[in-house]
């Protein structure tokens, strides 16, 4: 590593709250998700914004490849956060909710290097939805690592990309069981 890509990166860790970046020697940057003050990773306004942001830097860095991984014992992500949705009291902040998720997902499929997820516990709803919209996912050969869309059980529909995305991935009758049962 240079030492001008060693400041740049100790510049972005103290940038963002919830997400680490560390580019190895090879040109690779590793983006670690722990979420500050929980147990488990959640995709939360906040998150979201700090994930739009580095897509964005990321994009214009060009770097050789990202590695997406979590800084979690728990698991990998399970998903949006839950309780933001309780306070959801209009229909513009519903759809803002999905529109970032949506753009940022969409974004990250789009960058113009390779883009991988490494999987290693529960992936659950939006860290699903995460996991697909990378170019590849490595998934930890253990029992406690599962993928699902439990969101279906509450009545949404897998809305940053999943529906678009998990057909072309795995066809669509695996996708739809996934997306109908929530298993």
């Amino acid at each position: 590593m240079n030492p001008a890509d060693a400041v740049l990166d100790r510049q972005a860790a103290s940038a963002y709250r919830h997400w680490r970046l560390e580019k190895d020697g090879d040109g690779i940057v590793w983006l670690t998700f722990d979420r500050e003050g929980t147990s488990t990773n959640t995709f939360s306004k906040d998150v979201m914004e700090e994930l739009g942001a580095i897509i964005d830097r990321l994009a214009a860095e060009n770097p050789r490849g990202l590695v997406i991984r979590s800084g979690k014992e728990s698991g990998f992500i399970a998903g949006a956060d839950v309780d933001e949705f309780t306070r959801i009291d209009q229909v513009d902040e519903a759809l803002a909710i999905v529109r970032r998720g949506w753009d940022a997902f969409n974004r990250l499929a789009a960058l113009p290097f390779p883009t991988l997820a490494l999987v290693q516990g529960f992936c659950m709803g939006g860290g699903f939805e995460l996991a697909i919209a990378c170019r590849y996912r490595i998934a930890v050969d253990d029992p406690k690592t599962r993928f699902a869309l439990p969101e279906v059980m509450l009545g949404i529909l897998p809305g940053w990309g999943g529906v678009k995305r998990l057909p072309k991935l795995v066809g669509p009758s695996a996708a739809l069981d996934l997306m109908m049962t929530g298993r």
